[in-house]
């Protein structure tokens, strides 16, 4: 395709980009542009929720997942010291599960589907402009692997770089935090109880995440708190060495050991950032450009997914020559994407603040554990399948009031605990705008 014949420029052949651009109807001609096309090995978007494949089903593209050696995942395992138990998405509903895979794997699947759409153009290359004309995005430059600048023209363009974007501060009042770093590794030959779970240990100060990622191999994720990132020399090493053996379930032992003597430790930052969008003719953003919630919930590619629903159903029938009804489906996704992606944001970034808080994290635990609608419950929101914000509220004051009792017997903490979860939720429920429900 020559220049000026692209009716959609897509910015990164991710999660984000190379889903929308495989969801969209032949008729519609793509340029997708992408940084590197090479095989990555990540730490990031290998826990894909239920809802997130239902969400893939209903785009047309579930067989992405075939022929990658993914994995079931069928719930959750919850481990506090000697203290164990499970949870089962089958409880939520009936024939549910999750994926873990490998991030490079999937990208890969992505790209060749991409590849073989006679309407989508791919090609490797780093976008070094946003092209402008009137206050209207009307394409982008790019520079090409021989160092040659190629510039392409579009009716609608959509940027969805990924969690680290350089082009989102064009398109949306940036607002990116760092809450934490996962520090990652490939743990293999485990025999575990429950092999086909996700493994949650909260047994510690900080929140460790296993889950299967392809045949005999769990990838790990220890979570490192604040906003400066870890040391990783060789003291630094032996002090987490010693730290995580502490509190990991001795099953979890040796792997762990030989894979942090054998492998270097892949450190990735956990973002949260608010989607604050502000418009411009011509384009919208999409995935991690546009809105981050804490990882450690797995729900990144269930709010993509559903923002790529919220926006097709925009464009559905849509003349790209028409630039008025353009700008009005844009205009409607983003006000309607929220009430899809508000309950995986808030439980992802209230849930890692529990977490982290000991007497919450107790509390949290307990409330799990009693099994029942107090476990479904709060998983039905973490697996995406239920997006009631009211029902998420319910369960998360639940936790801090499940002992009304103790106002009289121990005032002072069952007061604090209340306190603290008002205090973590109250600005999430802020910066996804329905504080007027608490």
């Amino acid at each position: 395709m020559s220049t000026h014949e692209f009716d959609i420029i897509v910015i990164g052949a991710g999660v984000a980009g190379g889903v929308f651009a495989a969801s969209q109807p032949a008729s519609t001609r793509i340029l997708v542009v992408e940084r590197d096309l090479s095989e990555q090995e990540r730490i990031i978007g290998e826990l894909m929720q239920p809802g997130g494949i239902q969400a893939l089903n209903e785009l047309g593209l579930s067989h992405l997942l075939e022929g990658i050696d993914a994995q079931e995942v069928n719930g959750y395992n919850l481990i506090k010291g000697n203290e164990r138990f499970t949870i089962n998405y089958d409880e939520v509903q009936k024939g549910i599960k999750g994926i873990g895979l490998r991030n490079g794997k999937f990208l890969t699947n992505i790209r060749k589907e991409l590849e073989q759409r006679e309407n989508i153009t791919l090609v490797q290359g780093n976008v070094s402009q946003i092209l402008e004309n009137n206050n209207t995005i009307i394409g982008v430059s790019y520079v090409q692997e021989d160092g040659t600048t190629i510039s392409q023209f579009s009716k609608l363009t959509i940027v969805c770089d990924g969690p680290m974007s350089v082009l989102r501060d064009k398109l949306s009042k940036v607002n990116k935090k760092v809450t934490s770093y996962f520090m990652g590794l490939v743990l293999k030959d485990l025999e575990l109880e429950f092999p086909s779970y996700g493994h949650m240990i909260v047994t510690g100060d900080f929140p460790i995440l296993v889950y299967p990622i392809h045949t005999n191999a769990y990838r790990i994720l220890i979570d490192y708190p604040g906003g400066k990132a870890p040391k990783m020399g060789k003291e630094s090493i032996e002090r987490l060495k010693e730290d995580v053996v502490k509190i990991l379930p001795e099953e979890m032992i040796p792997a762990f050991l030989k894979a942090i003597d054998e492998e270097p430790i892949k450190v990735m930052p956990n973002h949260s950032m608010k989607g604050q969008a502000f418009r411009m003719k011509g384009a919208a953003l999409l995935g991690d450009s546009l809105n981050m919630r804490h990882p450690l919930t797995g729900g990144g590619m269930t709010a993509t997914f559903s923002d790529i629903l919220c926006l097709n159903g925009q464009l559905a029938g849509i003349d790209f020559q028409n630039e008025t009804k353009l700008e009005y489906a844009v205009n409607e996704y983003y006000t309607n994407r929220g009430k899809d992606v508000e309950t995986i944001n808030i439980l992802a970034n209230a849930l890692y603040k529990v977490f982290t808080n000991d007497e919450l994290k107790e509390a949290c635990f307990e409330y799990l554990q009693k099994g029942g609608e107090q476990a479904t419950g709060p998983l039905s929101i973490l697996s995406g399948i239920n997006k009631n914000k009211k029902f998420l509220l319910k369960h998360f004051f639940k936790v801090a009031m499940q002992h009304p009792i103790h106002f009289i017997t121990k005032p002072a903490k069952q007061i604090r605990l209340y306190k603290n979860a008002t205090r973590i939720l109250r600005p999430i429920l802020k910066d996804e705008e329905v504080s007027a429900m608490i």
